[in-house]
């Protein structure tokens, strides 16, 4: 190897070797990082156990039940990718997506003119009444009364029905 060459390689393996004894960007990014969240639990600490609280509260849903309610549904709507409609439209991907809005199927005037985005609270509401969540709606289901049959059944057709494109 020529001269210049070799101080080219000691340059490097010095600089190399300095460089392991400090933190790198990297790890005070990291660090910067963590403090900051620590901070920030510290912060909202009440809001965090409150979640905690309500998350504890929250009782899990019964998927096989779910099922089973919508055995109810299935005379009407499916609820895979591509099904076809029904009596009533095809429910997959129907979370987040506004009401009435299924290419291809007939909706009530009154469920066009309603104004829905389909969330959770929404559909609950609906699936308790629809006749009272949206007066004039021709979806003759007269609904579930059981808070605890409408949470599986809803929990059970969202996991279902979940858009995956």
């Amino acid at each position: 190897m020529n001269k210049p060459t070799l101080i080219l390689i000691n340059l490097l393996m010095y600089a190399g070797i300095a460089a392991c004894g400090e933190n790198s960007t990297v790890e005070k990014a990291e660090e910067t990082h963590e403090n900051t969240l620590v901070r920030a639990d510290i912060e909202h600490r009440e809001e965090i156990e409150e979640a905690r609280e309500h998350s504890a509260e929250a009782p899990t849903p019964d998927l096989v039940n779910g099922q089973r309610q919508f055995s109810k549904c299935k005379v009407c709507h499916t609820i895979i990718k591509g099904g076809r409609h029904k009596v009533g439209p095809n429910l997959y991907g129907i979370l987040g997506k506004p009401a009435a809005t299924s290419e291809g199927f007939r909706y009530s005037s009154a469920l066009k003119k309603a104004g829905i985005i389909w969330d959770k609270a929404t559909l609950d509401q609906w699936i308790q009444s629809p006749r009272n969540t949206v007066p004039g709606t021709s979806m003759s289901f007269i609904g579930i009364r059981d808070e605890k049959s409408r949470r599986d059944l809803l929990a059970y057709v969202l996991k279902e029905s979940a858009a995956t494109d």
